[in-house]
């Protein structure tokens, strides 16, 4: 398990590898297969292995976890969240919180080991209120694509144990230090979350990336997962520039283990750099 801990002012963050995903660049739409590969350096049908990475945060000894992983039932490399923290010495039973970026099934399916029983038994779970009236709080309706469908089923499912425990947040400060940016476009609701204290800060951004080598030159791309695909790329050109004018660090889920990086502007476009 590679990870890595680092300080936000007085908050520690760690992050923890559920795993590891496996995709391909047909999920990239926007670019021809020629440039996919290009910026990729692989070929265009070879097998992608995405990170999957939650951030342990220790508040003033209060332990909360930014997603909660993949759970065991979408691929067999994934569902390690759980033991990955009890071999830091954090059972998944001190848990408190649990900050969601959103509801797709490789952040929040790991919510519910494979009996259907919480991971997390004390733990409230946080989510913008725009993610959970799009997931939680409605039935499929005929303008869902099938995608929309499943997720609809799945993260009413994954949530169901922590039923009176849910909080649903606008934007702003939702915790002390922690505050909930909502970025749509991936999903409705997307949120990153800006950790701060003592003066320090790191936006811990959920999927505004998923490739970096692909979408960091060219944000304006799209993914099949993106539930407005016209939106994300706009959002993700926004947080890129935010970032980089204001030198903010950022972690993410699927950037490469331990997931924490840097953007900086480059000619006209950004750079990515490797650590906080």
């Amino acid at each position: 398990m590679r990870q890595a801990t680092i300080k936000v002012g007085a908050i520690t963050v760690t992050s923890v590898s559920d795993g590891i995903l496996k995709t391909g660049l047909d999920v990239i739409l926007g670019l021809s297969s020629e440039e996919c590969a290009q910026l990729a350096g692989c070929a265009y049908d070879a097998a992608i292995w995405l990170p999957v990475n939650s951030f342990l945060l220790d508040v003033g000894g209060h332990k909360m976890l930014i997603d909660a992983g993949s759970g065991t039932k979408m691929q067999p490399t994934l569902g390690k969240l759980p033991d990955n923290l009890r071999a830091l010495g954090v059972p998944p039973e001190s848990i408190e919180t649990i900050l969601l970026t959103h509801l797709h099934s490789d952040h929040a399916n790991g919510l519910i080991d494979a009996e259907g029983k919480p991971n997390f038994p004390n733990a409230e779970l946080i989510v913008h209120e725009q993610e959970s009236r799009f997931w939680l709080e409605r039935d499929a309706n005929d303008g869902d694509g099938e995608r929309v469908r499943r997720t609809l089923i799945v993260s009413k499912q994954v949530t169901s144990p922590y039923r009176g425990r849910i909080r649903t947040v606008p934007d702003g400060e939702a915790l002390p230090g922690i505050t909930a940016v909502l970025q749509p476009g991936h999903t409705p609701g997307h949120t990153c979350w800006l950790i701060q204290s003592a003066g320090d800060r790191l936006l811990i951004w959920g999927d505004i990336v998923h490739l970096p080598s692909v979408q960091v030159p060219r944000p304006d791309s799209s993914l099949v997962y993106d539930v407005d695909p016209v939106l994300a790329p706009k959002t993700r050109a926004q947080v890129f520039e935010w970032v980089a004018r204001e030198r903010l660090p950022v972690a993410g889920a699927h950037m490469p283990a331990p997931g924490f990086a840097t953007i900086t502007r480059k000619d006209a476009g950004y750079a990515y750099a490797a650590g906080p």
